[in-house]
């Protein structure tokens, strides 16, 4: 699905898999948001860049008004 986060954000990310990194800027704009294996929403900054959010906290980011579902 395709995402557009409507306010520029600092969120803890993980970098290629491995690696957590303490914030990374996610500029309002356009995202690639996947469903994971383990049942997590994936929003991707860059191709090493990623955020993990549960249901619960996309659904939150959402009623906020701070994502907004472009495309499913």
């Amino acid at each position: 699905m395709r995402i557009k986060i409507t306010k520029s954000l600092l969120l803890e990310a993980h970098m290629q898999e491995i690696k957590t990194i303490p914030e990374a800027l996610f500029p309002e704009g356009e995202y690639l948001a996947n469903l994971t294996p383990e049942g997590k929403i994936e929003v991707i900054n860059t191709n090493k860049i990623k955020v993990l959010f549960s249901f619960s906290q996309f659904r939150e980011k959402l009623t906020l008004g701070e994502f907004v579902v472009v495309e499913s």
